[in-house]
């Protein structure tokens, strides 16, 4: 959990965002996936706490491909490499998957049409 929250906390990471430290961080995440996948067992309270572990872990790659994806500035989220919001980004950012890690814009008008 640690090599997670050094990833994740850090204000100049997870709030004032560059491609450069977003793809060095999620480099670190993958590394700590992959060790995690062998490493986090156990049995009682500590089969908890690995799963703990192990969902921080799938959050924070979640998190770090989905701010790759998004090539701008909108909202709360801020990309120094990319300060203006784009128009054509007004989306959503999906994600998903464990050991490969995937993003996919999700048009606007999908969301409108779930809504109605």
């Amino acid at each position: 959990m640690e090599a997670v929250q050094s990833e994740v906390l850090p204000y100049e990471k997870n709030y004032l965002r560059h491609g450069t430290a977003l793809t060095t961080s999620l480099a670190a995440l993958d590394a700590t996936w992959d060790e995690a996948r062998s490493a986090l067992l156990g049995t009682g309270p500590d089969a908890v706490r690995a799963r703990e572990a192990a969902a921080m872990t799938a959050h924070a790659r979640w998190m770090y491909a989905s701010a790759l994806a998004r090539t701008e500035s909108r909202g709360m989220a801020r990309r120094l490499d990319f300060p203006d919001q784009d128009p054509a980004q007004r989306h959503r950012i999906i994600t998903g998957g464990l050991d490969e890690v995937w993003t996919r814009p999700e048009p606007v008008a999908a969301l409108l049409e779930a809504a109605s």
